[in-house]
């Protein structure tokens, strides 16, 4: 039998940073709301109350889903991920998966092909983007996530779909730049 995905998807703890993401963007969007709605002097006042709101919020929802094992704990997967020996010294059928091996360099050049060697170049090009620039926000995304889809990228092989996107797009930075 074929089992239902049911609600794993929103009770993995793998899942759930991206779900407080969601709620995040929509709390600060809210903020905003307030902030050009109301007066200078009731926005002083939401917000003090809003900011206590959120914040004791926060703290008793984690320790409501903690308490309760409404989650699981994190798989030997996530571990090995910030830690690439965990899975080799812990759990060993996890490391024996070859596409949980770390990524070799030869695999990089195979993937992404000319775009190792314009991928530095639009990183630097991006480093250089002053914080005045209208396009400084674009940047500082763009280096955040070269350099944890990188560091990725290299611990796990399958990782290496994180980072074509983004060589892509700094390849195409420095190409751009340097013509």
């Amino acid at each position: 039998q074929v089992r239902f995905v049911n609600f794993q998807a929103v009770q993995s703890s793998e899942h759930l940073l991206a779900l407080a993401t969601f709620v995040f963007v929509h709390l600060y969007l809210f903020y905003q709301w307030l902030r050009n709605s109301l007066s200078v002097e009731s926005f002083g006042l939401v917000k003090k109350f809003f900011l206590q709101l959120v914040t004791f919020g926060i703290a008793a929802l984690v320790v409501v889903v903690v308490v309760t094992g409404y989650t699981p704990p994190w798989t030997g997967r996530f571990y090995s991920l910030l830690d690439p020996t965990y899975a080799k010294e812990h759990i060993p059928i996890i490391a024996s998966v070859s596409e949980h091996q770390p990524t070799t360099w030869a695999s990089f050049f195979f993937d992404l092909h000319i775009l190792t060697y314009l991928f530095p170049v639009g990183l630097y090009f991006c480093f250089k983007v002053p914080s005045t620039h209208p396009r400084a926000d674009g940047a500082v995304f763009l280096i955040l996530y070269a350099i944890t889809s990188v560091y990725f990228a290299g611990v796990m092989v399958r990782l290496m779909l994180v980072l074509a996107p983004v060589a892509c797009l700094l390849a195409g930075v420095g190409a751009a730049s340097t013509l």
